[in-house]
C-alpha cells in the first residue's frame, strides 16, 4: 500500500494501514453521535483518525459523528470499525500534526540533580517506559540470551 506525498494515504487504504504516526493519548473527550452527546475515551490519535471507546456500544459501522478533541476542534469523522464499546474513527479530513502532537503522550521532564548522580536507578525507575497499567517494561532485549543474534 503506497501513500501519496506528504504521508496521506491514498484512496482505499484501510485504518490497518496505519499510515499515519499514531500517538497515545488516554483523555475523556465529548463526542456526537447520532444527534446525542457522549462522552468517549480517546486512546491514539493520528493525524487521519484515532481509536475511541464508548460507555456502552459503540455506533455502527460507517455512521458520521463528530469528537471534540480541545477547545474548538471539533472533527468530523466516520466508524471505519467497531468492537465492543471501541471504534476506529476515520476523519473526513485530516488534522494538522502540530494537534495530534500537542495532545499525544509526552514524557515527564526530569532533572540531573543528586539523587541521579548518586543513583542511576532512581531515573531508570522513574523515567523508564511503562504499560498502560503503569508497570515498569523491560528492556528491550531483556530475556534473550547473550549473543543472541536478531534476524
Amino acid at each position: 500500500m503506497v501513500a501519496e506525498e506528504g504521508g496521506r494515504p491514498s484512496e482505499g487504504m484501510g485504518m490497518d494501514a496505519r499510515s499515519w504516526d499514531r500517538h497515545i493519548v488516554e483523555r475523556r473527550i465529548a463526542c456526537r453521535a447520532s444527534g446525542q452527546d457522549a462522552p468517549v475515551f480517546l486512546y491514539d490519535l493520528s493525524a487521519g483518525g484515532c481509536m475511541v471507546e464508548f460507555s456502552g456500544d459503540a455506533p455502527e459501522k460507517g455512521q458520521r459523528l463528530e469528537l471534540d478533541l480541545c477547545r474548538d476542534q471539533v472533527v468530523p469523522g466516520e466508524i471505519v470499525w467497531q468492537v465492543a464499546g471501541c471504534a476506529g474513527v476515520r476523519f473526513l479530513s485530516p488534522i494538522h500534526d502540530a494537534l495530534v502532537r500537542h495532545l499525544g503522550f509526552q514524557a515527564p521532564p526530569y532533572t540531573l540533580d543528586k539523587r541521579f548522580v548518586q543513583d542511576r536507578r532512581f531515573v531508570q525507575d522513574w523515567q523508564g517506559p511503562r504499560d498502560r497499567f503503569g508497570r515498569h517494561l523491560p528492556p528491550l532485549g531483556a530475556g534473550e540470551p547473550r549473543g543472541a543474534r536478531r534476524a
